[in-house]
């Protein structure tokens, strides 16, 4: 009985498994997280181009309607659901000078459960000059 105990001290069967264990939990949740902040950044960077298409279509014509903006900006969007984009215009001035402007806000969800409480919000906003 005490040869089996000591036998079973020196195997190393499962050393290889118990490894794997611990360096792969590190290595997909890094892989993840890399993942994560790429569809990230992906998502701003189509929400700055949206607002881009925005602000040009304001600039070369001030009296476009509000809603031939919200059509560009939704047709510019490439990911997930147009219908998740909040899209607010307003106006403003500032030293005389006429502005409108424009926030365009896109709730996210993590694909990753349990990562965080709940969803976060990007938000990109610009004001456009009329003059």
């Amino acid at each position: 009985m005490t040869k089996c105990i000591a036998c079973l001290k020196r195997s190393e069967s499962g050393a290889a498994a118990v490894e794997f264990a611990l360096v792969g939990l590190v290595a997909i949740g890094l892989f993840l997280g890399i993942v994560e902040f790429g569809r990230g950044l992906y998502m701003r960077n189509a929400l700055y181009f949206a607002m881009d298409l925005a602000s040009r279509k304001i600039m070369t014509d001030a009296a476009v309607a509000n809603g031939d903006v919200e059509t560009a900006i939704r047709g510019a969007v490439g990911f997930g659901a147009s219908s998740n984009l909040q899209i607010t215009f307003g106006t403003e001035s500032l030293d005389g000078v006429a502005f409108r402007t424009i926030l365009i806000r896109y709730p996210i969800t993590l694909l990753i459960p349990g990562l965080t409480n709940g969803s976060f919000t990007l938000s990109v906003n610009r004001r456009v000059p009329l003059s």
